[in-house]
């Protein structure tokens, strides 16, 4: 196990078995609660940095892991990278840390649907979800949709892959990611897409999403206001807010009103 001190915030890696081991953040507060934050497909686990600016939260115990294969976590060959088993290893986690304190997932983008059997797995402990733009059906998967059905695993490892990197990398505001989703790789953005995509149009994510029975707040980027199908889903089931100045990586471009947008939620537990 690696342990770095910055502070109240640890950097550790967790070995899971063998094959996998898993890098992970750590903030201890002293509030009898935990948040386990999830991102999403080829991120990191930095993208949640920001949340540690804030002492309203820093005062509960916050969690958030690179999922396999992404980050500085290990990327096993026999790997499903399915959403069910990224939520077992994070399960798996919280398990061997003993986390005994009810938990409220924030959970970005492909993090949703992991959120959800992570949250069916955890049962009564969750207190609550915050869904960011999270998968929904198939008018989600923008970027996962045209990797999972354009491409075999084979052209994806070989041309496609490079090709998409080194669009993204033409992108000012694609800088940061490319370089997280240069350091997933074609296996793990390949197979992730594929299950996301196929649970996506299964259209039963919304409905276990519901069947949870937790308080749940759907949150998404102002400037993406009426672009996803999911939206207007979510809306009759759940409490909504749009993040001001803020596309999908809102916790990145605007995290003063995302996060308080998560205080507002998690004070009612």
């Amino acid at each position: 196990m690696l342990n770095i001190e910055q502070g109240n915030l640890s950097i550790y890696e967790k070995t899971i078995n063998k094959d996998l081991s898993v890098s992970y953040y750590h903030s201890k507060g002293s509030i009898d609660l935990t948040i386990v934050l999830i991102h999403g497909l080829g991120s990191t686990k930095e993208d949640f940095l920001s949340i540690l600016d804030y002492e309203e939260l820093t005062s509960y115990d916050i969690i958030f892991a690179d999922l396999v294969g992404h980050g500085d976590s290990s990327t096993p060959k026999k790997f499903s990278y399915t959403m069910d088993d990224q939520a077992k290893v994070l399960y798996n986690l919280l398990q061997i840390l003993s986390m005994k304190s009810d938990v409220v997932i924030i959970a970005h983008s492909m993090g949703g649907p992991i959120a959800i059997s992570l949250a069916q797995m955890l049962g009564n402990n969750v207190a609550g979800i915050v869904y960011a733009e999270g998968n929904l059906d198939e008018g989600d998967c923008f970027f996962s949709k045209t990797i999972a059905t354009e491409h075999s695993l084979e052209e994806w490892k070989t041309k496609a892959f490079q090709d998409i990197a080194q669009k993204l990398k033409q992108d000012p505001s694609s800088q940061e990611y490319v370089k997280s989703f240069k350091k997933a790789g074609p296996l793990t953005t390949y197979k992730s897409s594929q299950d996301l995509y196929n649970l996506s149009i299964e259209e039963n994510i919304l409905k276990k999403l519901i069947q949870l029975s937790v308080p749940v707040l759907a949150i998404y980027g102002e400037t993406n206001k009426g672009k996803y199908t999911s939206e207007n889903k979510l809306a009759t089931e759940f409490p909504m807010c749009f993040i001001p100045e803020a596309a999908h990586a809102m916790m990145i471009e605007n995290p003063d009103a995302f996060y308080q947008a998560v205080i507002d939620f998690i004070i009612q537990f």
